[in-house]
């Protein structure tokens, strides 16, 4: 039986207070079921910096300075589809 090859997801968080990141940790242990269907790359779980590529890519943040802007242009370059998560990356604001 061949193995169903994992979706790689990884995560970044910009200018914000870090809250929807907290969220998804919140979920306690039902993280261990999802790790069966992905694997993450850059997020709190693996304290990797920089991103490989990735199928999907979850921001949360805005965008207040040019160091958020280059992680997010490198972000992207990795990512075949970007998701933004929470009001500061969907509305352009910081907390």
């Amino acid at each position: 039986m061949t193995e169903k090859k994992k979706l790689r997801i990884a995560t970044t968080s910009l200018a914000g207070c870090f809250g929807c990141h907290m969220s998804i940790l919140d979920i306690d242990e039902r993280l261990f079921p999802l790790l069966e269907l992905v694997e993450f790359d850059r997020s709190p779980l693996t304290d990797i910096k920089h991103c490989g590529p990735c199928d999907i890519g979850i921001v949360e943040g805005g965008i207040c300075n040019a160091e958020n802007v280059h992680v997010l242009r490198e972000f992207r370059k990795n990512c075949k589809v970007l998701i933004a998560i929470g009001a500061c990356a969907i509305n352009g604001v910081a907390a």
